[in-house]
């Protein structure tokens, strides 16, 4: 007890009343001459006078009722309307909950974790917390986790294809013994069908050949026909995005040409710019090679003679828009120089080989699996007839270099590596336009394409993210969000998001919608995302499992064994004790009003007589 509390102050006052008035008692008893009271009533007024004093401190200041600190028992969606509880056990229920006797209702489980901040454990009853609750816990949790449900335990829904393009919806079904699965387009024709049993996983496949939304219906059927439950597969086709492309040679030749017409026909946007010397430019117009317009390309393509051409902060603009994303493809035509053999070291391309132009022949392409996919079939003669081609006698060294096309011996004749956010490649061949010449032009546009693919820039993670299954009423995490996004809902009402600043690089913010249909993510940048969110009786089975998957793994999070009930402190109740000061008072003020002996003798022998009559 400090100086400084107000109970120190009070028991200070309260010792002071009870000494002045022992103090009283005692001068009283002095100056009374004869009529001085008895021994024994002058050590009665003193101890009803100290009994006094501690009564009323007692009375403001009652004492803590120790009281034990049991299990915290949460109730959740599915829990029975009684549930047990022993002493000093806490019983909340959630908003999710129906109605549970003696529960204290809470608006989440962190509110209940404020409020009752010292429990031993938490035992979750139901079919467990909802995303809303799904994080860590500081106690030892319990979780009898119920039966998995008849319908849909898992669900993969598909990522957004290119038209034309196979998309495939996954999953898991639950405890239903034997069915059906059927997947239906928007016009309500089944367009894949699968037999599944209990615990089986599936996998439906359909196309959408024009771009847009589309709603498809993925329906489990019980062994008689009838419907067991139903969910929205939401589809999102995009128009592909040509790539584009610069190619930057030092005199023109047929490879150039039949490039250049091979990606008009294949409809991507590639500038053909030769530079052959003496102020003379060939092909399209030219392009400035700087940061704003190589930012734009997702490939340069660039012969030896180009390179040794170029100043030297072109080739510095070069080196950075590759760091920033942008795919370098060189294209060595004859003997390298020693300047440029390390230029191109310094971009991770470290060559190694003479400077002879080898012959070699093009692995066959027309090898298919057997009608019983069992053995391969002979190579066909079309196979067997590829033209003799040529390349520079050229090979990346070190472990980082990854081949990306072989000759039929195995040669690398196409290899890159990766530099920053970019990648560096060498592409050895000087003639592949023979295979146009010879027919076989199938066979070049599966090259040049490879090479476009895998060494131009990677597609920009330029979407929003949502993973999992939205729902009405259910918070959804979107990631990967620029500047002040917003969600445009299906009412037409915009609703701005807030990233948190726990979540670092990947920018994600909460979302609770409260409309089913499509929403749009939108920001700054002018990008959009849709997705959907599903109505609350789409596939009850799936929220289930997956309340019941997330709360199993946070059970096990925490330790195993049960940590001990603990006991904590609750104010007492002051009311025994202002009973008892009471009682005490009235004894006291009784002997002070009658201080003749005989009125208390009269009283001593009219209790012993009532005493002895009963």
């Amino acid at each position: 007890m400090s100086l400084a509390s107000p109970a120190f102050w009070t028991a200070l006052v309260i010792l002071a009343a009870v000494v002045l008035g022992i103090v009283r008692l005692i001068l009283w008893q002095r100056s009374a001459g004869p009529a001085r009271a008895a021994r024994w009533r002058l050590m009665t007024l003193i101890g009803l006078q100290v009994l006094a004093g501690a009564m009323l401190w007692l009375t403001l200041h009652p004492p803590a009722s120790p009281i034990r600190t049991g299990t915290m028992i949460v109730a959740t969606a599915g829990s029975p309307a009684t549930i047990a509880a022993e002493p000093g056990d806490i019983l909340i229920a959630l908003p999710e909950a129906g109605p549970v006797t003696d529960a204290t209702r809470v608006p989440d489980l962190a509110t209940a974790l404020r409020r009752y901040p010292t429990p031993a454990r938490i035992r979750i009853i139901g079919q467990g917390l909802t995303p809303r609750d799904q994080s860590p816990l500081p106690v030892p949790v319990e979780f009898s986790a119920p039966p998995l449900p008849r319908g849909l335990i898992d669900l993969a829904l598909p990522e957004p294809t290119a038209p034309g393009a196979t998309f495939v919806v996954g999953g898991q079904v639950g405890t239903l013994a034997a069915g059906t699965l059927e997947l239906v387009d928007p016009a309500d024709v089944v367009v894949d069908r699968a037999r599944i049993a209990s615990g089986q996983r599936f996998a439906l496949m359909a196309a959408v050949h024009a771009p847009g939304l589309a709603l498809f219906d993925l329906r489990l059927r019980d062994a008689s026909g009838a419907v067991v439950e139903r969910i929205a597969v939401p589809v999102e086709t995009l128009a592909p995005t040509p790539p584009r492309v610069l190619v930057l040679a030092g005199a023109p030749s047929a490879e150039t040409k039949y490039l250049k017409r091979w990606a008009e026909e294949s409809r991507i946007a590639l500038t053909l710019d030769i530079d052959i010397g003496g102020g003379i430019q060939l092909g399209d117009a030219p392009i400035a090679l700087n940061a704003a317009t190589l930012d734009r390309l997702d490939l340069v393509i660039l012969d030896d003679r180009r390179w040794e051409n170029l100043a030297g902060g072109q080739r510095a603009a070069l080196t950075a828009a590759v760091n920033n994303g942008m795919g370098l493809l060189l294209r060595p035509t004859g003997p390298l120089s020693a300047a440029t053999r390390r230029d191109w070291a310094g971009l991770g391309l470290n060559l190694s080989g003479g400077d002879d132009a080898v012959p070699l022949r093009l692995a066959p392409t027309a090898q298919t699996a057997a009608p019983d996919d069992t053995a391969p079939v002979e190579p066909t003669d079309d196979a067997e007839a590829s033209p003799e081609l040529a390349r520079r006698d050229l090979t990346i060294t070190g472990s980082e270099a990854i081949a990306l096309l072989r000759d039929a011996d195995g040669v690398a004749l196409a290899s890159w590596r990766a530099r920053g956010r970019g990648r560096v490649g060498v592409w050895t061949v000087t003639d592949s336009y023979a295979l146009v010449l010879t027919g076989r032009p199938d066979q070049y546009g599966e090259m040049w394409s490879a090479l476009f693919s895998q060494i131009g820039r990677a597609g920009e993670d330029s979407r929003a993210e949502l993973s999992g299954v939205a729902r009405v009423g259910t918070r959804v995490a979107l990631c990967h969000l620029l500047g002040q996004p917003r969600v445009l809902g299906q009412d037409g009402r915009v609703r701005s998001l807030r990233i948190d600043p726990a979540a670092g690089d990947r920018a994600c913010a909460a979302y609770w919608p409260n409309q089913a249909g499509w929403h749009v993510v939108q920001d700054d940048q002018r990008r959009e995302t849709p997705f959907y969110v599903h109505p609350i009786e789409d596939a009850p089975s799936l929220e289930a499992a997956n309340r019941r998957s997330v709360t199993e793994a946070l059970a096990s999070l925490t330790p195993a064994r049960t940590a001990p009930d603990s006991t904590s402190h609750a104010p007492g109740s002051p009311w025994p004790w202002f009973c008892g000061l009471l009682f005490v008072l009235s004894g006291l003020w009784w002997l002070e009003r009658n201080r003749d002996p005989g009125v208390v003798a009269h009283a001593v022998r009219f209790w012993l007589k009532h005493r002895k009559a009963v």
